[in-house]
Order: C-alpha cells, then structure tokens, then sequence
C-alpha cells in the first residue's frame, strides 16, 4: 500500500511539472502532447490512487485491471515526453520561452544599438573611455580611444606598459604615478597630457580616471575618459619660403645627412603596416653615442658634430639589405629600421654597427677605454604581436636603456618589463 501512495504521488507531480513546464515555455516544445501527458499522468494517479482503496475488499480482479492501466500510464510518460527531451539533447534552445527569448533579443538589440550611439557620440565628440581592471591589470579600450591614438583595432592589444610609452616620457611618468595611487588608494585625477600617435604626430590630450570600489571597500578597477583637445588637421600646412634653408631637403637631416626624424615616422608607419599585410617581422635597432653629451662639454660642440657625422656615416655603410632605413632618431640617437629582420637578425646587425665605429679609432678622454663607444638597443615584432608601431620604438629604447645601464659599449636585446615597473614609470 505504501509503494502504490508513492506512485500516486509521484504521478501527481509528474502532472503539476507538465502543467509548470508548459506554462513556462512555448507551446511547440510538447507538441500538442501537454494534454496526453496531462491525461497519462492523472490516470495513473487515480489508478494507484483506487487501488488503495479497493485493496481492503480483496477484489482481486479489480486489481489487476487498475494496475494494468497504471502501468500503461507509466509506459505513455516516456513515449509522450521523449520528442521534448530528444530537442534538449540537439541542443535546440528556442524550447525557451517564446516570450522570454523575444525578450532577451529585444535586450540585445537595444544594447547594441545603445553602444552604436555611443560610439557615434565619442567619436564625434573625441572623447574616448578606458577600464583598467585590479588586480589583473587588464586595460579595455573604446573605439574611439584607438581613433585618437591612430592605432588600429585588429592589431593592437591595449596594455598598460604601451599605453604609457605612447606618452611624452614626463607625462608618461605623470600618468603612470597617477594611475598607480588611483589603482591601490582610490580616488581620481585629471591631467593634461602630450600623446605621440605613431604617424609621428602630437596630440594634446585630457585624461580623467576614478577609481571604482567593490563592497569590501577595496579598489577593483579605475575607469575614464581620454579627450583629445587637439583640432583636427585637414591638411598639411605648407612650409614657409626659408624652411628649406634650415632644414635642407625634405626628409633629411642637415647635420648627418640621414633621414630625419619626420621621414623615420613616416618610413616605420610604411614598413609597419606591409608587415602586418605579409605577416613578416620587423627590426628595429637605436644606437646612441656612450656619454655623448659629456664628449660636447669636453670637446666643444663644433668637435661634437664632427664625430657625430662620422658615427652617422659609419653607421650608414655597415652592409644592409635593400630598404633598410637609417635616420637620426634624436640629437644623439640613430636608428636603423630593418624590415623582414627578427630579433636576432636585429642583434646582428646592433654589433656590427658598433664594430664599425670602434674601427672608426676616435679617441674619447671620458672613457675608461679612451676611444669613443656606442651602445644599442634591439628589438623586433614577430609574426604574433604586430599590432603597435610605437611598441616597436618603445621595446628599441628600453633594450639600449639596459645597455646604457650596464656601462654601454654593448647591445642588448629587448626583454619584457614587469608591470609594477611601468607603473613606477620606467617605461
């Protein structure tokens, strides 16, 4: 008798779950059978509900029959039920609420729609909006923060480390502070800032960041804002009469006679992007003269120029392929940009140059060795992280930091920095 309750009972709940799961979902996911089921299950309700009852009388017949019909009650539940369950393997999911998926979609358009105007309106207002999260450290940009930086989407990946060398190097420092007592004290900040795009153009940038509390009182992430003050260039100004009397032709450095500072921005902006289009890597290697500007306050300026012409040319005639291109990078910098180089290739071609000029033989009393010396910093993109020109200008200059670090007359290669130390600003 306790086992056919059981049964009665388990049937009547078998009947109340069909009846929720049809009310809750669309009328196509049982097929029509909610009545079946409906019926099956009451049946066999009712059958072990008279079979209790009719137990006491010994009605053995009776019996027989009501168990009967309960068990075809109970072989009907699987068969009826079995069309929805198979949908459920196949993984057909609009067995959901018809009401709450159109729901859900109308949710998801409105969402895209919201950040189509979004964008709209940064972009028409370049205002761009940033989220770095704590403690992980992920940076996640807008589109419009990329347009503003003239970076592309489908090749860069925002970082802290890159995002500041983008920066003047005083106001990278700036930020990074900023950004360092936001992320691990709270509060905000607002400063006006110099941005380097990779086109090798300036812009003049307002960045604001509010540090984000979780319910433990803790930082968990310092979101703002990035407005581009600068306005739009619509066209190249043209130079005055006499610019071509100082700074001789275009594209060219008057002192060294290599490319200058211009020409190389707009060469590694060139080279960068047919090596994103050919998935090939690209070098990059910054020589700088060890103690360059002690030699100027030693030998005079005059003396300084000579040797800085002649470094230049050393550096010109090391052996190279064809499209490898030499510029003066700063006032005592030079770069070599190598396409189709890795990082080794890039290594090689940094102790050649400084073979070179140590065969130059120039004496330099601030050494300890007497001749003058320079150091170099390598570094490549390969074919798996092209998404940043700059990056690859900012990975040079670290790499020849570690060389000056280390006394110079030596290269080094490019070696990733751990990110407390970008945000300490050493970047």
């Amino acid at each position: 008798m306790v086992e056919q309750a059981l049964s009665a009972i388990g049937f009547l709940a078998i009947a109340f779950l069909v009846n929720d799961l049809f009310t809750a979902t669309d009328s196509s996911v049982l097929q029509g059978r909610r009545a079946g089921l409906m019926v099956a299950a009451l049946t066999g309700a009712l059958m072990q509900t008279s079979l209790i009852v009719a137990a006491p009388y010994g009605l053995a017949l009776l019996n027989e029959a009501l168990g009967v019909v309960s068990a075809g009650a109970f072989l009907a539940l699987p068969v009826l039920f079995w069309p929805a369950v198979r949908r459920i393997r196949q993984g057909h999911m609009r067995i959901v609420s018809r009401r709450l998926l159109a729901r859900a979609r109308r949710a998801e358009e409105a969402a895209r729609a919201a950040r189509r105007w979004l964008n709209m309106a940064e972009q028409a207002g370049h205002v761009g909006h940033w989220q770095l999260t704590v403690p992980d450290n992920r940076l996640i940009w807008s589109d419009e923060m990329f347009r503003i930086h003239g970076l592309w989407k489908a090749y860069y990946r925002p970082s802290v480390e890159t995002a500041l060398a983008a920066f003047h190097p005083l106001d990278g420092k700036r930020l990074a502070g900023l950004l360092q007592d936001a992320a691990r004290e709270g509060g905000e900040f607002e400063v006006a800032v110099r941005l380097r795009r990779p086109d090798g153009e300036i812009r003049h940038v307002v960045m604001r960041g509010h540090a984000v509390l979780g319910w433990d009182g803790g930082v968990e992430g310092v979101n703002g804002v990035l407005v581009d003050m600068t306005e739009p260039k619509r066209a190249e100004s043209r130079p005055p009469a006499h610019a071509g009397a100082l700074e001789g032709p275009a594209g060219e450095d008057v002192l060294t006679g290599l490319a200058d500072r211009r020409q190389f921005d707009a060469s590694l902006g060139y080279e960068f992007k047919r090596a994103v289009r050919s998935r090939k890597p690209l070098g990059l290697v910054l020589i700088e003269i060890d103690q360059f500007f002690q030699y100027g306050s030693h030998y005079g300026a005059r003396q300084a120029d000579i040797c800085l012409r002649g470094v230049a040319q050393a550096v010109r005639e090391v052996p190279r392929r064809t499209g490898d291109i030499v510029a003066r990078f700063s006032e005592s910098e030079i770069a070599v940009l190598l396409p189709l180089a890795d990082a080794a290739g890039a290594l090689r071609v940094a102790n050649k140059i400084m073979e070179a000029v140590r065969a130059l033989g120039l004496a330099d009393a601030g050494r300890e060795s007497g001749m003058l010396t320079v150091s170099a910093g390598a570094a490549a993109f390969g074919m798996d992280d092209l998404y940043n020109p700059l990056e690859l200008t900012r990975r040079a200059s670290r790499a020849l930091a570690d060389a000056r670090l280390y006394g110079g007359d030596r290269g080094c290669g490019y070696r990733e920095p751990e990110f407390a130390e970008a945000l300490a600003g050493r970047v």
